[in-house]
This record gives structure tokens, sequence and C-alpha cells, in this order.
């Protein structure tokens, strides 16, 4: 029994796997081009959020369904009262002109500006100063300012939630926290 090899000339051809690139960026590379922040020091002015918070203001009265926001019931006693609580948990405050009423932390209590980005755990807001602030919810009692002098107080304790997740989710009745 005699075996024999043919050695060819010719090598076989594999195919080369393409370096096929990733469509997103690595932490790194978001890091290095600064793509997780909103906004530098000179970037984002008040000014230029004003109609960012009229656009705002017109959502909400889509939400609450009202055409002016004074129709906004004050007693816990109406009907509406638990509708319009579980709406503004609901919305989205990308836009929405704030404030701080009471804080754990003492150097909070006071700012005022319009909110430019919401997390899970914080509000980004830009101020008067056009400084941007970042605010933590877990600590604050905020207020909402809509228009005509309304004022609506939250918990930010009960907006710490994703945005997102916070659109979808059912909520129950809560005790209120004091802060």
């Amino acid at each position: 029994m005699r075996k024999t090899f043919i050695f060819n000339k010719f090598k076989v051809k594999r195919k080369r796997k393409k370096d096929h690139k990733g469509k997103f960026l690595s932490a790194r590379k978001r890091l290095h081009f600064d793509l997780g922040k909103v906004g530098h020091k000179s970037q984002i002015k008040y000014s230029d959020l004003l109609p960012l918070n009229q656009l705002w203001l017109n959502y909400m009265r889509r939400m609450l369904g009202v055409e002016s926001f004074t129709s906004i019931p004050e007693n816990p006693n109406n009907p509406n009262w638990e509708n319009v609580n579980q709406q503004l948990i609901k919305a989205d405050f990308h836009g929405a002109k704030i404030s701080i009423g009471k804080s754990k932390c003492p150097t909070l209590v006071g700012l005022t500006g319009i909110v430019i980005q919401d997390t899970k755990n914080t509000f980004r807001i830009c101020g008067l100063d056009n400084v941007i602030r970042t605010i933590p919810k877990d600590v604050v009692k905020i207020n909402i300012h809509l228009d005509n002098g309304v004022i609506l107080k939250a918990f930010g304790r009960q907006l710490s939630i994703r945005p997102v997740e916070r659109a979808v989710k059912k909520y129950k009745n809560t005790r209120i926290v004091q802060l």
C-alpha cells in the first residue's frame, strides 16, 4: 500500500473575515468626545430655552386636558384631583420651569431654572444666570411653575424613576414623606 501526496502549487484560499467596526462608540470614546454631556459652560443660555418652556406648557395643557392652568383643582376633595396627580407624575419634564422649595441640602433651596436633562436620579437645569446645575431628586421638594402663577408641588423622590419608565408605570396612592 502506497500513499501518494499531491502538493499543489496553489494554496487554499480562505475567506478573510472583514473587520466589522461597531456602530456604537465605546464608553471611553464617548467620554473623550463629551457625547454624554448636555451643554457646556457657554453653549446653552436661559433665553434659548424659553421656547422649549412654551412647548412644555402646551404639552401639559394637552396632558391635563385644560385650557387654562387656573382650572386645575386645588382641593384634594375634588374628584379630578387624583387624575391631575397621576398625570403630573407621568409627565415628561424636559423644558419645565422648576424651583426647589425644600431640600435636605440647604444650598439647593431657591434654585430656579428650566430642565434640560431628566435622568433617573437627577435634574439638570439651566438657571437664570446661564449656569447648568445638577439637582438630585431624592432630597428635594420641587415646585413646577405653570402659567398664570400656578405652581404644582412634587416630591423629587416620587420622580426618581427613568422618564421612559415613569410614563408607562401605574401608580398607587402613597403616603407623604416629610423632608
